[in-house]
């Protein structure tokens, strides 16, 4: 894994500096990143968007912990996965399916002039049924899972992201595939 870059480094000097505009730098660069491991949990842009603006907070709060070796991307990721969990724990998981406004995005389908309502309705359940899958997972299972489909994380990425070995991150990619296969079986 790369350490930490030369132009990163100097910003987050900076900021701890005093410089904290520059902080901004950091949002529009990870912003994209950490939203789309949010939506991987969370299944909904309101949230997905309010756990973004939730990781920057923490990470501002917090950057003079942020070891000057590390990848920046990395703590982030792990800071996004923290909240996304925590949120998930204080909602009880029972709201995550009841919102099926952005449901479609999954399966890379979006309702338009060219899809019928037949075919929309078939992808939302078909995208609905997914998500619950994958919510049902275990949660390293997940974990790993949704940083290498939303993020396209290499195992030793989401090794240092999840703290563990890269074979442990085979193993667990592994796992959640067959899991999410049994799971959905019937729908394709």
């Amino acid at each position: 894994m790369q350490d930490i870059s030369q132009k990163e480094k100097y910003i987050i000097t900076q900021i701890l500096n005093g410089e904290s505009s520059l902080f901004e730098k950091i949002v529009e660069s990870y912003s994209t990143m950490i939203f789309r491991v949010a939506m991987g949990y969370l299944h909904s842009k309101e949230d997905a968007e309010d756990i973004t603006q939730e990781v920057f907070i923490k990470a501002y709060r917090s950057l003079s912990t942020f070891n000057m070796e590390a990848q920046l991307s990395t703590w982030l990721y792990r800071i996004t996965v923290n909240s996304c969990l925590n949120h998930i724990e204080r909602k009880q998981k029972k709201s995550i399916l009841s919102r099926l406004e952005d449901s479609t995005w999954l399966l890379g389908t979006r309702k338009s002039a060219d899809k019928n309502p037949e075919e929309y309705s078939i992808a939302k359940e078909k995208a609905q049924a997914i998500r619950k899958a994958i919510d049902s997972l275990p949660e390293k299972q997940k974990t790993a899972f949704i940083l290498q489909k939303y993020n396209e994380l290499s195992q030793k990425e989401i090794s240092a992201i999840m703290e563990i070995s890269e074979g442990a991150v085979e193993q667990l990619l592994i796992r959640a595939k067959n899991n999410l296969k049994s799971k959905l079986k019937n729908l394709i």
